[in-house]
């Protein structure tokens, strides 16, 4: 959790910093929350602490008040928050080289759109780790079905993007035998991670996905696209790219198959064969590559 430090107020960093080391190795997100426990995501649970850094149970762990969220906020926008508003009417506020925070609060809506925030009253700050070759199982079934499009799912927090970001390492850099061209639609800054420049990786940063991906087909003509999380309005843009020789490599949320099936825009895609290959994600973070349907 090292590269969160610079961004906590300073109370809350000494607490952090004296946290036991399988946090600092481990982590995936902290989480702070107004007058509420903050939290460490580790292996899947969610632990509190205190202000020594002892791991506690919620009602005696530690809790920010207005003004640490107010600082933290401060720190993740270098004190301009309006700057970074059209994220921040997304959910979240990216940072440093590729990290994301999570927002909530009281929202400020208008003509049913979610404008910015109010008042922020939790803050998701995650740790973005690149692990060379979690994806290689992966990347081996991609090239060895001739570059094919594939996608990975599991619930939340574990580790999709990291899995997305080494696959489109090893296909970039020739780790496989054979390099090919890898363009990232990255739309919150979490993709494109610096080792990326290794390769023969592009990157599009902040754009959404449906206008990265047909800017990206239309300027750099990629031999694969990686873009995280779908959503309903990317179909589109994906089934458009279906037959044009470019392999899709995606993300989706989905705790098994069968929930993941259940949406019908991913159902869609995989009956239009955008992804002959989908790569479930386990609680341990290990993963099966299986072909569809």
């Amino acid at each position: 959790m090292k590269s969160l430090i610079p961004y906590l107020p300073s109370r809350l960093r000494l607490a952090v910093e004296r946290l036991p080391s399988e946090a600092h190795t481990h982590a995936t997100e902290l989480r702070l929350r107004l007058d509420a426990p903050v939290s460490v995501t580790l292996r899947g649970k969610n632990l509190c602490f205190d202000a020594q850094g002892r791991y506690t149970a919620p009602p005696d762990g530690y809790r920010c008040d207005k003004s640490e969220l107010d600082t933290c906020v401060d720190l993740l926008t270098r004190s301009s928050l309006y700057g970074y508003g059209e994220y921040v009417a997304k959910g979240y506020i990216p940072f440093g080289n590729g990290g994301r925070a999570g927002i909530c609060g009281e929202a400020i809506v208008k003509d049913g759109r979610v404008e910015g925030f109010r008042s922020i009253w939790g803050i998701n700050l995650r740790v973005r780790r690149f692990v060379a070759d979690f994806g290689l199982a992966a990347a081996r079934r991609i090239a060895e079905k001739g570059l094919c499009g594939a996608l990975v799912y599991s619930p939340p927090d574990r580790g999709k993007t990291t899995l997305l970001s080494s696959v489109a390492y090893l296909l970039s850099t020739g780790a496989l035998g054979k390099v090919y061209r890898v363009a990232v639609a990255d739309e919150r800054g979490e993709l494109f991670v610096p080792q990326l420049r290794q390769g023969l990786a592009d990157g599009m940063w902040g754009v959404p996905k449906a206008q990265a991906i047909e800017l990206l087909c239309r300027s750099m003509s990629p031999q694969v696209i990686v873009c995280d999380e779908l959503a309903p309005e990317d179909a589109l843009p994906l089934s458009q790219v279906l037959g044009t020789g470019v392999a899709v490599l995606a993300s989706a949320h989905g705790g098994s198959r069968d929930e993941l099936l259940r949406r019908p825009f991913i159902r869609s895609l995989l009956d239009m064969g955008a992804f002959p290959l989908l790569v479930g994600i386990g609680a341990d973070y290990s993963y099966r590559v299986e072909e569809y349907p």
